[in-house]
C-alpha cells in the first residue's frame, strides 16, 4: 500500500512512516522543506505550499490512502499571529489537499483526517464518547477544531466510493516531542506540578497505539469519526506524579494555582487546565499495546 502523509515530519507523523515502512509500505510526505531528501526507496518527499497553492503532484503517483496530519502546534504562546496559524494551518491545508485529490481525480481509497478530543464538553464527570455531540462553546481551540473537521465533512457527501474518518486524538505521549517532552524537562529542574486543582481528566495515549490506528484506518477504510485515546484515562495530578516519579525527580510545589496559569500561558491556558474524559467504542476492535499509563510511561 501506498499511503500520502500531510504533516509527515512531526511526532506523530514520523511514528506513522516508520511503522508503515515496517510493514511494507510505502510512505509519500508532503513537507514545505524543499531541503528534506530520503535514501530509502520506501520513504519519498514532496513538497507543498498550501497557502500558496504550491504542491508536487508527482506525490499522487500510485496512492491508496491519504492521512492527514498538518497543522501548526497549538503548545506555542497564542498570540494573534500564532492563533491564525493554529487555526489556518489545519483548514487551509485540508481545503488544499482534499481539492487537489477531488479536482485531479485522483482515484485514493480511504482519506484519514487527524482533529482532537477538544471537540467534546470540558467536564470534570461526563464521560464522552464518539456518538455525542460537538462542543458549542465559542473557545478558540474548539473553534479550530469545528472549522478543521467542517471541510472533511463537506467532502465526504460528495464521494461515496471513498472511505473518510476524522480520528479525535487525545494527549499523545512520545519522548520525541510533544507535553511529554516539556514535562520531562521540567521535571529534571523539579519545577514540574499538577496544573489547576490537578484533577482533570486527561485522556491520552501512547504515540506507538496512536500511529498504529491510524494505520489501521487507512488500511482497512474505517469510516466516521474514532476517538484516539488509551482505555483509561487518568487525573492531572497522576500523569504528573507518574512522569516525575519515571524520570526520578520529585514534586516540590503541590500544585500551580488557575490563576498563575492563566498569567504565565494566557489564552493556551485552556488546553491544560481542561478536564475531559474521553473514551472510545469504536476501537473495541483494536488491541492496545500500551493500555496503562504505567506501561506507556515505562516504555520510555
Amino acid at each position: 500500500m501506498k499511503i500520502l502523509i500531510t504533516g509527515g515530519s512531526g511526532t506523530l507523523g514520523k511514528e506513522i512512516s516508520r511503522i508503515a515502512i515496517e510493514n511494507n509500505h510505502t510512505v509519500n510526505i508532503l513537507t514545505r522543506n524543499k531541503n528534506l531528501k530520503s535514501d530509502n526507496g520506501s520513504l519519498n518527499y514532496f513538497y507543498w505550499n498550501p497557502c500558496k497553492n504550491e504542491i508536487d503532484r508527482n506525490c499522487f503517483i500510485g496512492i491508496d490512502s491519504v492521512i492527514n496530519l498538518s497543522g501548526f502546534s497549538v503548545f506555542s504562546y497564542w498570540n494573534k499571529r500564532n492563533k491564525s496559524r493554529i487555526l489556518n494551518s489545519r483548514v487551509i491545508s485540508t481545503q488544499f489537499i482534499l481539492s487537489e485529490i477531488f479536482k485531479n481525480k485522483i482515484q485514493i481509497k480511504s482519506f484519514v483526517s487527524a482533529s482532537a478530543i477538544s471537540a467534546y464538553e470540558d467536564s470534570y464527570n461526563k464521560e464522552s464518547y464518539e456518538n455525542d455531540k460537538i462542543n458549542n462553546e465559542n473557545s478558540f481551540i474548539n473553534q479550530v477544531v469545528t472549522n478543521w473537521e467542517s471541510v472533511v465533512n463537506k467532502y465526504i457527501k460528495r464521494n461515496k466510493n471513498i472511505s473518510f474518518s476524522i480520528l479525535r486524538v487525545g494527549l499523545v505521549l512520545s519522548k520525541e516531542g510533544g507535553l511529554y517532552k516539556i514535562c520531562r524537562f521540567l521535571s529534571k529542574f523539579y519545577i514540574l506540578s499538577p496544573l489547576g486543582s490537578g484533577k482533570q481528566w486527561q485522556s491520552w495515549i501512547h504515540v506507538y497505539d496512536a500511529a498504529r490506528i491510524f494505520l489501521e484506518a487507512a488500511t482497512n477504510s474505517w469510516n466516521g469519526e474514532i476517538n484516539v485515546v488509551s482505555p483509561n484515562p487518568v487525573k492531572q495530578k497522576e500523569l504528573i506524579h507518574k512522569i516525575v516519579a519515571y524520570n526520578k525527580s520529585i514534586i516540590l510545589f503541590p500544585n500551580i494555582p488557575s490563576i498563575i496559569v492563566k498569567l504565565i500561558f494566557g489564552e493556551m491556558s485552556e488546553i491544560v487546565l481542561s478536564s475531559q474524559k474521553i473514551k472510545s467504542k469504536k476501537l473495541n476492535i483494536y488491541r492496545f499495546k500500551y493500555p496503562n499509563l504505567d506501561e506507556a510511561l515505562g516504555s520510555f
